[in-house]
């Protein structure tokens, strides 16, 4: 049986998120968590924040376990010995809440000394974020899949990636004979780019987009099925979905209503199947784009995956196997990394401690994934860290990783 370091409270699941006295739309944990390593050195513990984002939902304490996880793992290695604070915040973000309130949290979280900051990333939100997080001078980890999250203290540990997605889903749709789409997903900022990278990338595997239609909130059901319904007059080979996912969810019972059951194809939106069974049945028969292996999928799998939950199972008596956990995990072991390396627990000297990561193990992808950074190259995961997915039966099922060819040596 594994010992852990001290961790007061022993888990963040079990702590109340309550509104902040000052911020609107913004809850922090209760309690602040303190980790101290079994011989600790005598230094004040470097103060670590975290930011939830998503529009949906308030959950802190279920995203703050595999963090702390990350970070007693370094710790039981004997590699990380300096206590570490945790401090959390979640705002309602865009596309459903307001720029300025997301500012606020992270201001929040800054003024309250913390020298990096994690946290879930939606791309509306991080597009707010960079210009401040670069002005503020403290690094941090995004999981926003967008290529514009840049600067020197704006770092991506992606839950997949616009230009990488765009590029497998091509890809996918060339190897499988879908040569005419038609393609959907949100009208939003961040989705602008999914938009213009699948264009260029089917393009390039000369798939060829027939007709476009990105759904706006509050659209009705009827306007979604006379959408649906001009798709289908088009006879495409396949209906592609790449967008954030937040109507994912619809489009199921819209193609029941007008009859019509086209190959289906997401980008990582399909990943919001984790969120409920409900999701999970929403997007059934849909194929698209996942980072983690389970035990029912007959292929090499990442070493450092199913360990780290028989580890997270052990130490917190529950289990959730989705790709949030590792993510989660990921910025965790990069955290601890960055402040071992760093001189000290300054925001400067642990930008510079992330930037000298270099082929780190990770718990998401495939068995050839690891994580490096770099001074101007703060985009994290390489290697095989997507892959199709289908999801049939209430359960992911691997359809075929992504093998990078010039469409002239493709079959």
């Amino acid at each position: 049986m594994t010992m852990y370091p001290d961790c007061s409270p022993s888990a963040a699941l079990v702590l109340t998120a309550v509104p902040h006295g000052s911020l609107d739309n913004v809850t922090v944990l209760a309690e602040r968590i303190t980790i101290t390593p079994f011989e600790p050195v005598s230094l004040e513990p470097v103060r670590v924040g975290f930011l939830s984002d998503m529009p949906v939902g308030r959950a802190l304490g279920v995203h703050i376990d595999p963090i702390i996880l990350g970070l007693e793992d370094a710790m039981v290695e004997g590699r990380l010995r300096r206590p570490v604070e945790i401090l959390a915040a979640h705002v309602m973000g865009l596309p459903v809440g307001d720029a300025e309130q997301v500012e606020a949290a992270l201001h929040y979280l800054v003024d309250e000394g913390c020298a990096i900051v994690l946290s879930v990333g939606v791309t509306d939100n991080a597009l707010v974020l960079c210009p401040v997080i670069n002005e503020l001078e403290v690094p941090y980890i995004t999981m926003a899949g967008t290529t514009r999250f840049v600067g020197e203290y704006c770092f991506s540990l992606a839950n997949g990636g616009h230009g990488e997605e765009a590029a497998i889903v091509a890809a996918y749709c060339a190897d499988q004979g879908y040569r005419k789409v038609v393609v959907t997903g949100e009208d939003s900022p961040g989705d602008a780019e999914y938009r213009c990278f699948f264009a260029e990338q089917a393009s390039l595997y000369g798939v060829e987009i027939v007709d476009t239609h990105y759904v706006a909130s509050g659209t009705e059901d009827s306007e979604l099925d006379e959408v649906l319904s001009r798709f289908r007059d088009c006879e495409p080979d396949a209906l592609v979905y790449c967008g954030f996912g937040l109507n994912g969810n619809r489009f199921n019972p819209a193609l029941d209503r007008i009859g019509w059951q086209p190959p289906k194809v997401m980008n990582a939106a399909i990943m919001w199947a984790f969120s409920s069974p409900e999701w999970m049945e929403a997007l059934n028969g849909w194929i698209g784009i996942e980072q983690t292996l389970g035990d029912h999928e007959q292929s090499d799998k990442n070493r450092n995956w199913m360990p780290m939950l028989d580890r997270y199972e052990a130490r917190f008596g529950y289990r959730t196997d989705s790709t949030m956990v590792g993510l989660l995990y990921d910025q965790g072991r990069a955290t601890a990394e960055a402040i071992i390396t760093a001189p000290d627990p300054a925001p400067r000297s642990l930008k510079e401690g992330l930037e000298r990561i270099k082929m780190m193990p990770t718990t998401v992808g495939g068995p050839r994934t690891y994580i490096g950074f770099g001074p101007g190259d703060h985009r994290g995961y390489r290697g095989d860290f997507m892959f199709m997915k289908q999801i049939r039966g209430g359960a992911f099922h691997l359809a075929g990783y992504h093998w990078p060819q010039w469409p002239s040596n493709r079959r």
